[in-house]
């Protein structure tokens, strides 16, 4: 019985929390070192802080991280929460050494500025860093909820300032990384248009980072909720399920209006049925519905 609850322990952490850390931190390393740092963009964050001071100083963006992780694991530690600190912060300490690791070992990067073409190749060097950034991030925050850097910053100064949004203050701290990015990969020489490059691409890998997590957190499981009223019910229902093959429930109701008793039905679709469902619904003149997008779908939704 005791190996039992030992071995059940030892897969609930596992799955929880080391297999996350593996993931992430190898995905993190692998986005960086192959994609950001040979085509000089930050993309944002403690990962963009650290890119451009392995930029101007030569040494491995892995050290840095590793430098500016160990004192935000203390603040996260002791005002955020022991499990999210302990986490996010063994994830980067993964990040860090498999960066230090990569610059030993010479492992071929992107470097889309080496082209003959290299806006072009370093636009895809974005979009590729963000995709694998995005992947980490979606990882950790379904883990323990956090992804550790710039969110651990934004969550103190929330604690102290509520009325601030943590997802605002994030978007804050790494603007002003994104921003200080061209003071530091600023070349006179180049003109403004080339320099204003870098920011682009750092944008382009902060808005694939976000679309990324966005679709592996919630887009597999998304579906949109409509929520008719009608005095038609059974007709309506009838027509929708052998249209859209999802089940629909209803719900009686009465028009505080007119004090008429109404049924309102209730069903789940996919976002390509949408169309279909409003012409079912048009067909219907007393008919009213609205509905609204609803993420991660659990129990029987037909595929």
């Amino acid at each position: 019985m005791e190996k039992k609850k030992l071995r059940e322990g030892f897969s609930r952490v596992l799955l929880l929390y080391i297999v996350p850390i593996l993931l992430s931190g190898v995905v993190r390393a692998l986005g960086i070192h192959i994609f950001v740092t040979p085509n000089n963009f930050a993309p944002g964050g403690i990962n963009g802080i650290a890119v451009m001071l392995e930029y101007g100083t030569g040494l491995n963006s892995g050290w840095y991280l590793l430098m500016i992780n160990v004192p935000l694991f203390f603040i996260a530690f002791f005002l955020l929460g022991k499990r999210e600190a302990i986490v996010s912060t063994c994830s980067m300490l993964l990040t860090s050494g498999l960066l230090i690791l990569f610059g030993h070992l010479k492992i071929p990067a992107f470097d889309g500025l080496a082209t003959e073409e290299p806006v072009a190749f370093g636009l895809l060097a974005a979009v590729a860093s963000g995709i694998l950034l995005g992947a980490a991030l979606a990882i950790m925050l379904r883990s323990v909820g956090t992804a550790g850097g710039t969110a651990v910053l934004a969550s103190v100064v929330n604690k102290k300032w509520q009325y601030l949004s943590i997802s605002w203050l994030t978007f804050g701290f790494d603007a002003t990384v994104v921003i200080a990015s061209f003071f530091v990969y600023y070349v006179p020489a180049a003109g403004l248009a080339q320099n204003l490059v870098t920011v682009l691409l750092a944008l382009v890998s902060l808005f694939v980072t976000s679309k990324t997590s966005d679709l592996i957190m919630h887009g597999f499981h998304t579906a949109y909720k409509f929520e008719i009223i009608t005095t038609q019910p059974e007709e309506v229902a009838r027509e929708i399920m052998e249209r859209t093959h999802h089940g629909v429930t209803l719900i009686h109701a009465t028009g505080m209006y007119s004090h008429t008793d109404k049924s309102m039905l209730v069903c789940l679709i996919r976002k390509r049925q949408i169309a279909e469902l409003q012409r079912i619904i048009k067909r219907y003149p007393d008919t009213f519905a609205y509905f609204s997008p609803a993420s991660e779908v659990y129990g029987r939704f037909a595929k």
